[in-house]
């Protein structure tokens, strides 16, 4: 028996033919492709929705029903809004270039959301038909007068924008942009206050922030 000296390297047996070789090499190959597989269909089965994102829900300005859970996007961006807030106008060059690069890339939708209990006056005194109701009749004239391009929901009661002390929600103020995962709808990164306030497309396409936003849209 051969033995092994003191200071040699040990090596593992050489592979004795070709044929050998040949199935170890086709067996390691199949086995990493197995587990690589059972990882990913592992980690897309076991991705959930987060925060109550699942509920998000709202009406366009012509009325129309929209679950955001059910929209064939793989990605969904939500601009948070107020007809009275300053750095929400400013950042609208912005967001109209975003939502264009979006459809461009088809990577998704980017809407313009409102909470009704953020814009209107005593919303309590009113239902929700009329809460929904003078919610489209106030964006429309902004939509117009700010020429917003993206499209506009207001969001149903499981949407809210909460500042603390009160209760401190998800949302917080405005402006402030959600990016989100599909399928299930899923909340991966938050943009706290505006994206970008310059006006022109120079500076707006060389603005650091802008184009982290097109990176992290555009991710996995």
């Amino acid at each position: 028996m051969e033995t092994i000296k003191i200071g040699t390297r040990f090596h593992l047996p050489p592979v004795r033919n070709f044929l050998e070789w040949y199935v170890f090499s086709i067996m390691s190959r199949f086995c990493l492709i197995l587990f690589f597989s059972i990882c990913l269909t592992y980690c897309k089965a076991g991705r959930k929705s987060n925060f109550g994102v699942e509920n998000y829900k709202g009406y366009t300005l012509k009325n129309e029903f929209i679950q955001l859970r059910d929209l064939n996007f793989s990605r969904i961006a939500m601009n948070v809004y107020s007809p009275t807030c300053v750095p929400c106008f400013k950042e609208i060059p912005t967001l109209n270039f975003l939502a264009r690069d979006m459809k461009q890339k088809n990577q998704g939708e980017f809407f313009l959301v409102v909470d009704p209990f953020n814009i209107l006056e005593n919303p309590s005194g009113l239902t929700r038909e009329e809460r929904i109701s003078k919610s489209i009749e106030i964006m429309s004239k902004e939509k117009e007068s700010r020429n917003i391009e993206l499209t506009v929901l207001i969001m149903e009661d499981e949407f809210k924008v909460e500042p603390p002390p009160s209760r401190g929600g998800l949302v917080t103020g405005t402006p402030e942009t959600l990016l989100f995962k599909t399928k299930p709808l899923t909340l991966y990164y938050n943009f706290i206050g505006s994206i970008c306030e310059k006006q022109s497309l120079e500076e707006i396409t060389n603005d650091p922030k802008v184009q982290f936003f097109q990176k992290q849209i555009g991710g996995i």
